[in-house]
């Protein structure tokens, strides 16, 4: 059987965000989520996830927005002249920019202690939020290997990362923002005409597809660029005949939790 894991990103990004994803699990497919530590609205969606003892929280590590968890001045790559991460504008206007791989390593770490003062473990399951290149997918590696976490790594092109044993391996990933025929925000058609080839998978292969999904706060519409397509798939992934879809093609939805070999 074909397996998909459907994750929800940006949660605790805000309080709009969090319902919306707390949605997208009770009403919806979603099987998995990922929250950003280092925001204020961290601590509302972990009690949020306390209610829903099955819902998947990993880690979705963010350099872009808010302020970090390690102390500027041990990060001074990563942060701008107040202490808070640059921001998209920085990185468009510096094209070459690398990142520094102890600074990655120093905030990702911090990022993991505050998701375990949240969540009471270190996370199971971590990305990044937006923005990395090779260097970050290094430091996830590491950590990968040294904390037993499974990592999705996405920034290094067609560079092929050696698989970690321990964990069934990807076969597809798919993130809808990314994605070139995705232009108005994920549809109920998109699942329907089978638009993402899940159907094309051979049997116990594994895909990851990720969404943002989401109501609107003020805090959404001052800080991120994706606003009213997150309420688009968020009525996506909770249709019904979305839901029809997958039963009826025998796709099972599991969690990172069921990489673990």
């Amino acid at each position: 059987m074909v397996k998909v894991i459907l994750d929800a990103d940006d949660f605790g990004m805000s309080e709009a965000i969090n319902h919306g994803i707390i949605k997208s699990y009770t009403d919806g497919i979603t099987t998995s989520t990922l929250l950003m530590p280092n925001l204020e609205a961290a601590r509302h969606a972990a009690c949020l996830a306390k209610n829903y003892p099955d819902l998947f929280v990993g880690q979705h590590t963010n350099f872009l927005l808010g302020k970090p968890c390690a102390n500027p001045k041990d990060i001074p790559s990563l942060v701008d002249e107040n202490g808070e991460f640059h921001r998209s504008a920085y990185y468009r206007s510096n094209p070459g920019f690398t990142f520094c791989y102890d600074d990655v390593r120093t905030e990702t770490l911090a990022q993991m202690e505050r998701f375990k003062e949240l969540i009471g473990h270190y996370p199971e399951h971590m990305d990044c939020h937006s923005i990395g290149d090779e260097v970050v997918d290094q430091v996830f590696y590491d950590l990968s290997l040294e904390m037993n976490v499974h990592v999705t790594l996405k920034y290094s092109g067609d560079k092929k990362w050696p698989e970690n044993k321990r964990y069934k391996p990807i076969t597809k990933l798919l993130e809808s923002g990314a994605l070139p025929y995705i232009s108005n925000g994920v549809s109920v058609r998109n699942f329907l005409n089978d638009d993402f080839k899940l159907l094309d998978l051979a049997q116990d292969e594994i895909a990851e597809m990720h969404f943002d999904v989401g109501y609107l706060d003020q805090f959404v519409l001052d800080n991120s660029s994706y606003t009213l397509l997150r309420c688009k798939e968020l009525e996506t992934i909770c249709s019904p005949l979305v839901k029809k879809w997958f039963t009826n093609n025998q796709i099972e939805l599991i969690t990172f939790a069921d990489l673990k070999e």
